[in-house]
C-alpha cells in the first residue's frame, strides 16, 4: 500500500479508530465470558444429572440462607460443591477475568 493511501485512511479520523477499539474491547470482553462460561461448563460436568438436578434442588429449597437447609442437606451440598471443586474453578475465571480488573 503506497504512503499516500496510508496517510488517507489514517487522516480519515479519530473516529474510526475510536470505534474498532471500542469493538475490539467489547469483543475481549465477550471472549471472557465465553472462557468463563466453558470453564463453568467443565466442572459442572464433573456432576452426574443426578448430582445436578439435585444441587438444583437444593439452592431452591435454601431460597439463599444456608439456615433453611437441614443438616443433612448442608452436607449434600458440600458434597456436590467439593467434586464441583470451586477453589479451582475461581483460580481459573480469576485468569480468564485478568486484563479487565477495575483500579
Amino acid at each position: 500500500m503506497p504512503l499516500s493511501s496510508r496517510l488517507q485512511d489514517a487522516a480519515r479520523g479519530a473516529g474510526t479508530t475510536a470505534s474498532r477499539g471500542r469493538w475490539l474491547a467489547r469483543g475481549a470482553v465477550l471472549l471472557a465470558v465465553a472462557e468463563v462460561a466453558v470453564a463453568l461448563r467443565e466442572h459442572m460436568q464433573r456432576l452426574t444429572p443426578e448430582e445436578r438436578a439435585h444441587l438444583v434442588e437444593i439452592v431452591k429449597q435454601s431460597k439463599g440462607r444456608p439456615s433453611n437447609l437441614s443438616n443433612r442437606d448442608r452436607k449434600e451440598l458440600k458434597r456436590i460443591l467439593d467434586k464441583i471443586e470451586p477453589r479451582e474453578l475461581a483460580r481459573r475465571v480469576a485468569g480468564s477475568a485478568g486484563g479487565f480488573r477495575r483500579k
